[in-house]
């Protein structure tokens, strides 16, 4: 399932209205042109939210002024504790999934997204590497360390160097961890020099509450639409931005 531009680009807009200075790129030859204001329009949106033991489950759904279907059907887990104000270090998960309830009865696992933060106290690297580690105890020589799942780590930006974001498929970090409730983690400084690498930071990750996050989907959603039976009746009346199209 390929998702609709527009749904993957709502999360984006967000995270802050544009700003008055902000500019589309041009074509070559052409000036610099003004980007499309921001404008917000009122949606009603219905949400149905779920504690479970190892956190929190929301799924949201939009709708027109005028009671229709509006984008699609938003998911959002974050772990226990979760707060969005102060993040947990060294590595913060969340959750997320975007889907259109009419095409995709079902959930496909492997494409909700973990999303991984990841916060140390001191600059990283252009890239680093998150690696996911299986233990395999094996007699009498200890661990086998070279089956790892990893994936690639981004610093925000040049402002923070310190705080930084990385994702991969949820399917296959479940795949992985089949057999185990937990999972060690390591973030890697990786070196041209072989043995040259470098750990940054380390911890676990709890696969069990990930489990049970996907185990909560089907009744959440049925829920969901149970609610959205009648969302002039039943949901929140809210202003929306508008999704710019170019």
């Amino acid at each position: 399932m390929r998702r609709p531009f527009c749904l993957a680009l709502l999360p984006l807009l967000l995270l802050g209205p544009a700003t008055a200075d902000a500019r589309l790129l041009p074509l070559h030859g052409q000036p610099l042109a003004p980007a499309a204001p921001y404008r917000e329009t009122w949606r009603y949106t219905c949400n149905t939210e779920q504690q479970l033991g190892g956190g929190t489950i929301t799924l949201t759904r939009l709708f027109t002024d005028e009671g229709n279907p509006d984008g699609g059907d938003f998911m959002r887990w974050n772990p226990k504790g979760y707060d969005p104000q102060k993040p947990q270090r060294p590595l913060d998960l969340e959750l997320s999934y975007i889907w259109e309830p009419a095409r995709q009865p079902a959930i496909e696992v492997r494409e909700i997204e973990v999303k991984l933060r990841v916060g140390t106290d001191t600059d990283l690297p252009e890239v680093a590497l998150l690696q996911i580690q299986r233990p395999f105890p094996v007699q009498p020589h200890g661990i086998i360390g070279s089956t790892a799942l990893s994936t690639q780590v981004f610093p925000y930006g040049s402002y923070d160097l310190k705080n930084g974001h990385g994702e991969l498929p949820l399917g296959d970090l479940l795949a992985y961890a089949e057999g185990y409730d937990t999972l060690g983690w390591k973030l890697i400084r990786p070196s041209e020099r072989l043995g040259g690498s470098q750990n940054l930071a380390q911890g676990t990750i709890d696969i069990a509450a990930l489990r049970e996050a996907v185990a909560a989907l089907p009744a959440l959603r049925r829920a969901l639409a149970a609610k959205t039976s009648d969302p002039k009746a039943r949901c929140t009346r809210v202003l929306w931005p508008d999704i710019t199209r170019y």
